[in-house]
């Protein structure tokens, strides 16, 4: 520190004087307390990965299905004998069932059972349930009805049975004659005709059967297309 007593106060100015004032306050400062060290700002503590882990998500375990029953199938009998067909299904472990051709059988039920059947029989169609739809059988056959082939239609013409009717007797006198009319058709159109194979045939007809123009025995069913026509049974 400058001791400015140690100067003449009377050669030194005023203005000198509080110069060396103002230094020597700047030197006290600066010498005695030295240069403060900089401080930095504490920091702010964090969370890492490390410090704090993130926890894992946890996976859904996927639901499980039940597996698929697998049946053994079977060659496709259709066009086989049904006595073949049964045989097979026995070999296979299968259990089988018999059906009607014609009356709704399908994988999902429906239709209506053969009560019996000959061997010989043949199998117009087979149903296969590999995946077990069908509780009631492993696979099905499906046979024509009695009379009639797998299409419906019947497997035969039976001989027409002449129907006498009797007739009055028309030369007079009262009396009754003994003579009468033979007809072998039951159903006639509207002109009183006997029906002939293929012709149309009315709403009241459906399902109903008759002899035709030639002894033929006729059924009123659906043709191919969807038509009720007077049938035969034979195709062509």
């Amino acid at each position: 520190m400058i001791d400015i007593r140690m100067r003449d106060r009377r050669a030194v100015g005023p203005v000198a004087l509080v110069a060396a004032a103002a230094l020597a306050l700047a030197g006290c400062q600066g010498g005695d307390e030295g240069t403060k060290p900089e401080q930095k700002p504490t920091p702010v503590a964090t969370a890492s990965a490390a410090g704090s882990p993130t926890p894992t998500p946890t996976s859904t375990p996927a639901p499980t299905t039940s597996p698929t029953p697998t049946v053994a199938t079977l060659r496709d009998q259709a066009g086989g004998t049904v006595g073949r067909a049964v045989t097979a299904a026995r070999g296979r472990g299968l259990h089988y069932a018999v059906y009607l051709q014609g009356t709704g059988a399908s994988l999902h039920g429906g239709g209506r059972r053969a009560t019996s059947w000959g061997t010989g029989e043949k199998v117009c169609r087979q149903i296969d349930d590999p995946t077990d739809v069908n509780s009631t059988f492993d696979v099905a056959f499906v046979i024509a009805r009695d009379g009639r082939d797998c299409a419906g239609r019947l497997l035969h013409t039976p001989t027409p049975t002449p129907v006498t009717t009797p007739s009055r007797n028309s030369t007079g006198g009262g009396g009754s004659g003994t003579g009468g009319t033979t007809t072998t058709c039951a159903i006639t159109s509207p002109a009183g005709n006997c029906y002939a194979d293929g012709q149309f045939c009315a709403t009241r007809h459906h399902g109903l059967s008759t002899y035709g123009k030639g002894g033929e025995y006729l059924t009123c069913e659906r043709d191919s297309a969807g038509v009720w026509r007077w049938s035969d049974g034979r195709a062509g």
